[in-house]
């Protein structure tokens, strides 16, 4: 069996039962991809150990250590799943999956994302990051939502691995909500459209639309819709709200994960002891 077929196996076997994001199954495909050029799409029982790491030496020269690790995890489920079909493959348990490497997210303070606010050329644009900064949400969570989804400041939405949860915003995206759905003239049920098409933004729109709003408030730091959660996951910290919390609001299956805006703690606690420690 080819690489590439083993993924497609794996993909339309495996991922579309357990109803996996379009975000989970495109960075599939590109491992595939990958994986396939990288050794000619050779068949997946030929793929040995060494083969294996001439490719993460490879990808370790262009990607982040947390990509490649992430891409190595792909490649072991694949050929665990291969195994488990009975295809005779390269044991998974001799491909190693690196540690994960310590991350520190880039976050906007609450006076950039309102001068950010401020600075965006229209309502849509005010609305999409002032929605994006309260709710916390992921981009594709956000791009999937709907018109009428919104009620009481209340929304629900389904994230990584089809998890429902409770999401919330705030009175200023509230307000800039009813005027935004006011001025709308279309039918669609999107809840943000493109001024074009009248259609669903895209992820690029909504990624485009943030990097501009950026730029027109003079915010030099690289802002991405992923920027606007890790600002909503670290206000909530520096205000003292709960991780357990946070980690419930952001979707996270793992409180390890919501661990990584630690250093807002850290930082308080500094604070902190410059404030009341005495010599």
């Amino acid at each position: 069996m080819l690489i590439s077929e083993a993924f497609n196996m794996y993909k339309n076997d495996y991922m579309r039962m357990r109803r996996q994001s379009p975000r989970t199954e495109e960075t599939h495909d590109y491992v595939s991809k990958n994986l396939s050029a990288f050794f000619k799409n050779k068949t997946i029982e030929s793929l040995t150990i060494e083969d294996i790491r001439r490719w993460v030496e490879c990808i370790n020269k262009t990607r982040s250590s947390n990509t490649v690790r992430g891409y190595i995890i792909k490649l072991r489920r694949v050929l665990a799943y291969c195994q488990s079909r009975g295809i005779a493959v390269v044991d998974v348990d001799l491909v190693p999956v690196p540690q994960r490497a310590d991350a520190n997210p880039t976050f906007l303070t609450e006076e950039e994302v309102s001068r950010m606010i401020s600075s965006a050329p229209n309502l849509r644009a005010k609305f999409v990051i002032s929605l994006l900064y309260s709710s916390g949400i992921r981009l594709a969570e956000f791009t999937s939502l709907n018109r009428d989804q919104i009620y009481q400041r209340k929304f629900t939405v389904t994230g990584k691995g089809g998890k429902v949860r409770l999401c919330f915003i705030d009175s200023r995206t509230e307000k800039l909500m009813e005027q935004y759905l006011e001025a709308r003239k279309d039918r669609s049920n999107a809840l943000v459209v493109s001024f074009q098409s009248q259609e669903r933004m895209t992820r690029t729109n909504v990624e485009l639309l943030v990097k501009n709003a950026a730029r027109r408030a003079g915010i030099v730091k690289h802002v991405t819709p992923h920027t606007l959660r890790h600002s909503y996951a670290t206000n909530f910290l520096r205000n003292n709200g709960n991780m357990r919390y946070l980690s419930a609001m952001m979707g996270h299956r793992s409180l390890d994960t919501t661990m990584m805006y630690a250093h807002v703690v850290d930082n308080d606690l500094e604070e902190q002891y410059k404030k009341y420690h005495s010599t």
